[in-house]
């Protein structure tokens, strides 16, 4: 359906981005352990999915983390909401700074007094999060080192395995899930010219029964996200339900 033409590659020190130009526009393709997709002209399909389906679902979210990727915009999107701040982890500086031209507001969000950057993990305050977003799959160990940093009402938005390519990689990240959290829905982004998924973790909140409908409307200037995309985000067909009962918390 799309034809791609290599046009550059960009080296990080543990991963790399190759460049690609398509009827759609300019796409980066990341391999290596932070793996994912860019695309040029539509910076804003996950960033705002995954920011408002967290921002809008949490009562009060304050302090939130994205770590495993480069969609920086997560941040810009999340900076929308009054008395949120923003943690970012990213050690791969120069390709991020590489990448600045599929990431609008990277320079904005230098200057943003809301907005931190640090290399490692390691180097983040010690506080508890509302909003914690992994853009690369987790493994059993991550998960628990992670959800020892959320909050009481914290939640957890991490990118998940096809359930249709690699359903069992799937269903081993919602068994590894499932312990630690009362709610666990899988999501996908309606609309998006690639099939991503994705898993909404949350101490307490549920994405539907708790979306503050309020704060939605307050949002302004979106491009993709309203109150319909984020229900029709966690629609799930029937053989996908059928196969994971008694899994999902929802």
């Amino acid at each position: 359906m799309f034809a791609f033409e290599p046009t550059k590659t960009l080296e990080g020190k543990s991963c790399q981005a190759m460049l690609y130009s398509s009827k759609m526009g300019q796409v980066a393709q990341i391999t290596g352990q932070q793996g994912g997709l860019l695309l040029q002209n539509f910076p804003h399909l996950e960033a705002e999915l995954l920011a408002h389906i967290a921002a809008c679902t949490h009562p009060h979210p304050k302090e939130s983390l994205i770590l495993g990727g480069f969609n920086i915009e997560i941040a810009f999107e999340l900076l929308r909401h009054e008395h949120l701040k923003v943690d970012f982890v990213q050690e791969e500086g120069t390709l991020l700074e590489n990448l600045k031209d599929f990431l609008p507001h990277l320079d904005a969000l230098k200057t943003n007094p809301h907005f931190k950057q640090v290399s490692k993990i390691l180097d983040l305050e010690v506080k508890k999060y509302d909003l914690i977003f992994s853009l690369s799959p987790l493994n059993a160990h991550q998960i628990d080192g992670l959800q020892r940093m959320l909050g009481i009402e914290g939640i957890l938005i991490t990118s998940a395995p096809s359930p249709l390519v690699e359903p069992q990689a799937f269903k081993t990240s919602v068994q590894e899930l499932a312990p630690h959290f009362s709610v666990l829905m899988p999501f996908s982004s309606p609309y998006a010219p690639f099939s991503t998924h994705y898993f909404f973790a949350s101490k307490q909140a549920h994405p539907l029964a708790d979306l503050i409908l309020q704060r939605v409307d307050m949002l302004e200037g979106l491009r993709h996200y309203n109150e319909d995309i984020h229900t029709a985000a966690f629609a799930q067909p029937q053989w996908l339900h059928q196969d994971h009962l008694g899994l999902f918390k929802n």
